[in-house]
This record gives C-alpha cells, sequence and structure tokens, in this order.
C-alpha cells in the first residue's frame, strides 16, 4: 500500500475538517473553540505532542556578572595641569533574585552601601587618601536578596595615590 503524506497548514486543516463534518461534535461554534483539544469520536489523528524544552529551574539563583567595567585611578598634577579622580564603576547581572546588597570594604555585612535591582551599576568616587606612592585598594561585594539561594560576590579596585591635592591637604 502506498502512503502519501501530505502536510497541511493549521487553516487548512481545519477547512477540511470542517467540510468532512469534523470540525466538532456539538454544532455550536462556541463550544468548539472552549475544547480546541477535543477530536471528534470516531475520527483519528496522526498528530504527536511536541516535547517541550527543558530548563533549569527559574529558581536557582546565579551571579552571572560582576565586574569593574572602569578603573579608579588617583588625581595628580598641580592646580594648572591637574588630572581629576576618576571614578570606579562597577557592573553586575543576578538570575533567579529579586536584586542584591552592595556592601564597600565591608563584606562580612550585606547591603551596607545599599540595596539595588538584579542588575546595574553604580559609580563610586575612589578614596585615595593614603600617602604618595602607596596604593589603595577598596573591596566591592554583592550578595543576592530574594532568591532560594544566596550567593556572593567581590571585587577589588586599586589605584596609585599619585599626590596629595594641591594645596597639599
Amino acid at each position: 500500500m502506498n502512503r502519501t503524506i501530505v502536510h497541511l497548514s493549521v487553516a487548512t486543516a481545519a477547512l477540511a475538517l470542517a467540510a468532512l463534518g469534523l470540525a466538532g461534535c456539538s454544532g455550536n461554534a462556541a463550544d468548539d473553540q472552549a475544547e480546541p483539544d477535543m477530536v471528534p469520536a470516531g475520527a483519528t489523528s496522526s498528530l504527536k505532542p511536541t516535547p517541550t524544552k527543558q530548563s533549569k529551574s527559574k529558581g536557582d539563583t546565579k551571579i552571572v556578572e560582576f565586574k569593574i567595567v572602569q578603573q579608579p585611578k588617583c588625581p595628580e598634577g598641580t592646580a594648572v595641569y591637574r588630572a581629576d579622580a576618576v571614578p570606579v564603576i562597577i557592573k553586575w547581572k543576578v538570575n533567579g533574585a529579586t536584586g542584591v546588597g552592595l556592601s564597600v570594604d565591608n563584606p562580612e555585612l550585606p547591603a551596607s552601601y545599599g540595596n539595588y535591582p538584579a542588575s546595574g551599576t553604580e559609580t563610586f568616587t575612589f578614596s585615595c587618601g593614603g600617602p604618595v606612592g602607596s596604593v589603595e585598594t577598596h573591596t566591592y561585594s554583592i550578595t543576592t536578596t530574594g532568591g532560594k539561594q544566596t550567593k556572593r560576590a567581590q571585587v577589588k579596585a586599586s589605584a596609585k595615590v599619585m599626590d596629595t591635592g594641591i594645596d597639599g591637604a
């Protein structure tokens, strides 16, 4: 026996079923639309369910990104040829959490700087208060909030102290 497979669009298949009187059993169009998965008695279907793609649980908390996007620089120079300080900018993105708590130089105390959305950036004026020639380092930490698990991450930024300011203070 030879078989011919014909691929029909949904609209064409619906028209063919309607022409054969197989579009529904009730004769009421509203009833037919309310139960689109019903197959009339005696009818067969060659349609197979399409498997759905399995994905990770949406409840998994993950720090997707946490990094420094602009390195800091301490101010330097004289009053005439002064190079201003460059702030540090951090960026983060988390999944499976409603936000993050941000801490600066205090990773043991989550959210000591404040609470923020699940993704964003923050700019910080970089403190360069050490002696000339020393390197100042600051630690920026995030802790996820509002998720099934708590995840933490930290980054450190450093800059060399070039001078003590215009007036030496």
